[in-house]
């Protein structure tokens, strides 16, 4: 009988404890799924702020009209003295302003700390729901080491959708190969999955060596791995940059028109690439003479979505980063490079004239000349025009 009870009692233990360990299989199996519903919903919700991001970008790069967009890029400068400090808040919102408003800007790419972009990012920000409405800011990274830290802060600033990271410290690459031998070793594909992870776009910046023409083929290529380094996904735009040559004076006036020839990229853009990622050129080229026009004409004519115009096309932006003045010089270089009227044009006119038509053309030109209303042949540019306070005749 003791032993029987000892066996009872032995077997009791042993199911109650197996119904124990049962019951925390169950709460641990329990615990381990409610843990694996919050990350999915965590990812659910980052991946919809990216989704929107990109929604934002891509109705900002590509215009329903097929018509070439305009972004400036800003470098915010850093205040040397605490006066400057306290007005910049200020002036980078009326700069926002500016390029909302009347310039009316498709994207601004901005250089800068994050504490300056922050007044902008609001100022964009709070137009949501007005016309015009918010224009997308893209932060242009300079450092990729600063990376991680600048998406923590960027976590609070309004207004930003889009990081443009420089591939391979931009170093120039002149065919798909020399790119695919430079990912190898890079980091570039964590840095991409950090941007979407923190709901932004990462766009692309390629340095193009110059000179270096790309067929179709080799553009197709060049996007599909650029794809595979973001990490499988297309981004939502790429950004191509010829590289900067460094010529002397005697032969930059020498070469001046082969310059302007090789100002934006030599890319054959083939449609069926063209509908998975937009493709925005830069453009450095100085302000004046028509030289911008000239450059977002050949871009146009590329087949290229959007032009990236550089702070280079500001006259002395490095030396006096006056903020009123960068704004108003964009306000009219972006409204005269949309102005749909003819920068240049002829024509020809067929009159049947009974009298000498050479004599009577020649009697006319000079009468006009005599009369002084096209000034005097000898007297030289403009005087009322000022190059030196930044007035330009043509974009």
């Amino acid at each position: 009988s003791s032993l029987l009870c000892t066996k009872h009692s032995s077997s009791n233990a042993t199911t109650n404890t197996m119904v124990v360990s049962s019951h925390s299989g169950v709460a641990a199996i329990s615990l381990a799924l409610l843990l694996l519903q919050n990350v999915n919903a965590l990812s659910i919700t980052e991946s919809s702020r990216a989704q929107t991001a990109r929604s934002r970008l891509s109705e900002a790069f590509r215009s329903p009209s097929k018509k070439l967009t305009l972004h400036p890029e800003i470098v915010l400068p850093e205040p040397s003295d605490p006066t400057a400090l306290l007005l910049r808040a200020s002036e980078v919102t009326k700069l926002s302003q500016i390029l909302r408003t009347r310039a009316k800007a498709s994207a601004v790419f901005v250089e800068g700390t994050v504490d300056a972009l922050a007044p902008m990012g609001k100022e964009q920000e709070d137009a949501r729901g007005n016309f015009p409405g918010p224009v997308p800011i893209v932060y242009s990274l300079t450092d990729s080491a600063t990376l991680y830290s600048s998406l923590e802060e960027l976590q609070t600033v309004d207004g930003v959708e889009g990081v443009m990271l420089s591939f391979f410290g931009g170093k120039e690459i002149d065919s798909v190969d020399a790119y695919l031998e430079e990912a190898k070793d890079s980091a570039i594909t964590d840095m991409c999955s950090a941007i979407w992870d923190a709901g932004l776009q990462p766009i692309p910046e390629l340095v193009l060596s110059p000179g270096s023409e790309w067929s179709e083929e080799d553009v197709e290529r060049l996007v599909d791995a650029v794809k595979d380094t973001c990490g499988g996904l297309d981004p939502v735009s790429i950004v191509f940059t010829n590289g900067e040559t460094a010529d002397s004076e005697e032969e930059e006036e020498s070469n001046e028109e082969e310059e302007e020839e090789d100002s934006t990229p030599a890319l054959s853009i083939p449609s069926s690439v063209s509908k998975r990622t937009a493709f925005i050129g830069s453009i450095r080229t100085n302000a004046g003479g028509g030289r911008m026009n000239l450059a977002t004409s050949q871009l146009s004519t590329d087949k290229f979505n959007g032009a990236f115009l550089r702070a280079d096309c500001v006259p002395g932006y490095r030396l006096n980063p006056d903020l009123n003045v960068v704004g108003g010089f964009w306000s009219a270089a972006m409204g005269e490079l949309k102005s749909l009227k003819s920068k240049s044009f002829s024509f020809r006119s067929k009159v049947k004239l009974e009298k000498d038509v050479p004599m009577e053309w020649y009697n006319y030109q000079k009468d006009i000349m005599e009369s002084g209303s096209l000034g005097k042949p000898s007297g030289g540019p403009d005087p009322t025009l000022n190059s030196e306070g930044g007035d330009y005749k043509g974009f």
